[in-house]
């Protein structure tokens, strides 16, 4: 997997990023849509991953099914590999990832839904919840379950990402 950077807003930011990433394990990150949020974290914290020696993958929520597709395939086209191999998707009833992902973009409900199956989440070193500030039942239960299995794992990272969130209730709520 060949990581790169696009001239982007958040790209110009990956070294603060990453510092906070490693003294932290959890992060909010908010910035204004189109700033590559989405496409950008999930290649840094791969990044992370590698420098630490971790094995696990990067899961990536997204609100909508397409949203999941299509970002998935614009971060595998950046990276230069395809998709399904190192980076992959699933959405309700379709799921195209291999043993190979390592960063896997999903919906809200998918990732609710392993929760039942794998309550410590193992396969994932690092969990995006992207567009966090959309509210819904779902993100919210994972909220607060991310919360407490923090707690539990600690080799697990959480980044929280939005355009519009309150970056301080959010580290305040995982403080508590």
């Amino acid at each position: 997997m060949n990581i790169s950077y696009p001239d982007l807003p958040v790209s110009r930011r990956r070294e603060e990023i990453l510092e906070a990433l490693r003294s932290s394990r959890v992060l909010v990150v908010v910035g204004e849509t189109g700033s590559g949020k989405t496409t950008q974290l999930p290649k840094m914290a791969v990044e992370l991953a590698r420098e630490l020696g971790q094995e696990g993958r990067i899961g990536c929520t997204q609100p909508r099914r397409l949203a999941a597709t299509s970002v998935s395939r614009r971060v595998a086209d950046e990276c230069k590999v395809e998709i399904g191999k190192e980076v992959g998707w699933q959405v309700r009833f379709t799921e195209v990832c291999s043993k190979e992902t390592k960063v896997k973009f999903m919906t809200d409900g998918i990732l609710l839904a392993e929760t039942q199956g794998d309550r410590e989440l193992r396969q994932y070193d690092t969990i995006i919840i992207d567009e966090a500030h959309e509210r819904s039942l779902n993100i919210d239960f994972l909220l607060g379950y991310l919360k407490q299995l923090v707690k539990r794992r600690k080799d697990l990272r959480v980044v929280i990402s939005s355009a519009t969130l309150d970056a301080g209730r959010f580290s305040e709520f995982f403080e508590k």
